[in-house]
């Protein structure tokens, strides 16, 4: 069947510094199926606006995985996370949030009260590598991306940085005999497991700790709630609304150390911010991994509670709150383990 592109003119409204109105032609394209590494999770609406696909920002945050999502109307901004990162983009921005990390993206888009993001930019904020491809209109993603697309403004270096490699590894990668890039060209990123994570170990921010018992009591406190959870389940991006029947990995260990007078952040990139690095472990120490079979840019995409006795209590994604046992001796657990952070001090 041929394929009708509806084609629609639309005043929509974006934000850049202050509200301006913008008139643009877009076509609404038929409902894509979209698929994450060769397989069907759902379906899409995309539309063509200057000869550049969009997806709607929010079904496609939920699809890979991002539900805990905040809308700030005022300045049409979104944050998203799925527990290990979290996400700000604003309407007609051409930079987004990612952690800390500035992103250079093709501006997000206001139309008909919905949020649209460009392929480009849902695959450098979602470390994921999007694609259509014509010839059954469906939508592809690679994740965790193996390919990203340059976009204006970026840099090998900035490229590195954001995948947390080195410019001379992306340079090996894509056979380049300089440092000169440009728009639209894709690179190969390094292969997965060599980009890793460790700017947090270097952070000791302060914790709020109103607890007014000594360190050792809190420290059991810490492990007698942590257990109390043991058997919940598991969702990407749980909010504190979802537990205590849900949780993930962040949001588990948010609340925990919340119920014993530490306020903690809501997603582990943030937490391990927070407190000292150890590397002689205590019980309710906070142990930090990264995950390459969600994330190809090293990051940290997973936090759990040291028990002692090398165990560790944690929400998994397998098997909801549990117990591993000789975490740093398991098989997959240890070779992803990153570092370590002590906030009951």
């Amino acid at each position: 069947m041929k394929r009708i592109l509806f084609i629609f003119t639309s005043v929509f409204t974006i934000l850049i510094g202050s509200h301006s109105v913008v008139h643009a032609q877009y076509e609404k394209v038929p409902t894509a199926k979209l698929e994450i590494n060769g397989k069907a999770v759902n379906g899409i609406d995309p539309i063509k606006l200057e000869g550049t696909y969009y997806l709607p920002f929010v079904p496609l945050a939920k699809s890979l995985g991002y539900n805990d999502i905040k809308f700030e109307k005022n300045t049409l901004t979104y944050e998203v996370t799925d527990g290990s990162t979290k996400i700000r983009t604003t309407m007609g921005g051409s930079q987004a949030k990612k952690g800390n990390e500035l992103v250079n993206i093709k501006p997000p888009r206001w139309i008909n009260e919905t949020a649209y993001i460009s392929l480009h930019a849902g695959g450098a904020l979602f470390n994921t590598y999007i694609t259509f491809k014509a010839e059954n209109g469906s939508i592809q993603i690679q994740k965790p991306a193996q390919q990203y697309i340059v976009h204006s403004g970026d840099s090998l270096w900035n490229i590195a940085r954001l995948h947390h490699t080195t410019v001379d590894e992306l340079k090996a990668a894509n056979k380049l005999t300089s440092t000169i890039i440009k728009d639209g060209q894709v690179l190969k990123l390094p292969l997965k497991g060599t980009a890793k994570e460790i700017e947090p170990t270097r952070e000791h921010e302060p914790i709020k700790n109103i607890a007014k018992t000594n360190v050792a009591t809190q420290r059991q406190q810490v492990l007698q709630f942590a257990k109390k959870y043991i058997g919940a389940g598991y969702k990407f991006g749980a909010t504190l609304k979802d537990a205590p029947k849900l949780f993930d990995c962040s949001s588990y260990t948010q609340l925990v150390f919340k119920e014993t007078g530490i306020d903690l952040p809501r997603v582990s990139r943030d937490q391990a911010s927070k407190g000292a690095t150890v590397t002689n472990l205590e019980a309710g120490d906070l142990m930090f991994f990264t995950n390459k079979d969600l994330y190809s840019d090293g990051r940290i995409g997973h936090v759990g509670i040291y028990m002692g006795d090398g165990n560790m209590v944690h929400a998994s994604t397998s098997a909801g709150v549990t117990i591993t046992k000789n975490v740093l001796k398991n098989s997959y657990w240890g070779k992803n383990y990153l570092f370590s952070k002590r906030v009951i001090q």
